[in-house]
């Protein structure tokens, strides 16, 4: 359940937690449109050769913290919708607002709207042939596209002995600025009467505070919840299918692993793909700017040595012409 500062009165933190299920009917309802699209049936996810080998070696898929995506402008971009959403409705009358959306702003440059929740993702695509995704994820097209199948794999993580895991969810992304911006103001529409609730009260010193920043943080969360449905419109060839883990800021992330990317540390998380669906990987796609005999026999090798059923797994050529 969520929680609030104890601190806040009663019928302040009731007010939040009225806010934060209301802003869960309103995502609900878009996921719900987003459900009556069918997912592709093969589900692609682009890798260089160490992420084949890792992959199929291990029977894992590695689900990235979102703030550690390599490019972060896909959060940004939405994040910066919602903080001139708020900016838009300060007034001189109500000069609460202008603060909040500062404050807001600032969370999110000084990192702490990563604190609002724990966010977990694995990207895949239904085109297992796409030239810019070779060239963003696949090793400027030396790399390789695993293919998996979609019901097998989506049953497998969103499901434990036949009942839904709520914090698992798998949806695809929409390229569409004016639904993002729909979104999001809805959620500013009931994030507003919130901000000015201090007004009506007499609530002051540290329990005015922590309302303050109970909503900020409650809001930052709900704004991420909103925005990682989307990305730019400019991403629309990549037809992006994501499986998302979301846990609440009460807890820590569980089973939260550390590997280094330069001189970061990247959080992840595992998925066991091959001990829960293991017949799920159906094809691997060889990228095009790949040395291809040696590309097939470093697939086929890993199929091998890893793999329970090789010969189940087709190893076929984009069929893109490249030019590096």
């Amino acid at each position: 359940m969520p929680r609030t500062d104890p601190r806040i009165p009663r019928d302040m933190a009731n007010a939040i937690l009225g806010y934060d299920a209301e802003v869960t009917k309103i995502l609900q309802d878009f996921i719900n449109t987003l459900e009556a699209n069918k997912p592709p049936p093969l589900l692609y996810h682009y890798t260089n050769d160490a992420g084949l080998a890792g992959i199929i070696g291990s029977g894992r898929l590695w689900f990235s913290d979102i703030f550690a995506l390599n490019d972060p402008s896909e959060l940004r971009h939405g994040l910066g919708i919602a903080i001139d959403l708020l900016k838009s409705r300060a007034t001189d009358a109500r000069p609460e607002i202008a603060t909040f959306a500062s404050m807001f702003e600032r969370f999110d440059l000084d990192a702490g709207i990563e604190a609002a929740g724990h966010f977990f993702i694995c990207c895949f695509s239904a085109d297992g042939d796409d030239l810019g995704q070779w060239r963003a994820y696949a090793d400027n097209g030396q790399g390789f596209a695993l293919g998996f199948d979609t019901s097998s794999l989506e049953d497998a993580f969103t499901k434990r002995t036949g009942k839904p895991i709520k914090q698992h969810a798998t949806f695809h992304i929409t390229y569409d600025d004016t639904e993002l911006t729909r979104i999001q103001t809805a959620l500013v529409d009931l994030v507003d009467p919130l901000i000015s609730l201090p007004r009506t009260t007499r609530v002051r010193g540290d329990a005015l505070h922590a309302y303050m920043m109970d909503l900020l943080v409650y809001h930052s969360m709900d704004v991420i919840r909103g925005i990682m449905f989307f990305k730019h419109e400019a991403y629309r060839n990549e037809k992006e299918y994501r499986f998302q883990q979301l846990f609440r800021r009460d807890k820590p992330a569980p089973d939260v692993k550390h590997r280094r990317r330069g001189t970061s540390l990247v959080r992840y998380r595992e998925f066991d793909w091959r001990k829960l669906a293991p017949g799920s990987l159906k094809k691997i796609v060889i990228g095009p700017a790949a040395d291809r005999i040696k590309a097939a026999r470093f697939a086929k090798d890993c199929v091998a040595a890893f793999h329970a059923d090789p010969d189940k797994v087709e190893i076929v050529y984009s069929k893109i012409p490249y030019r590096v």
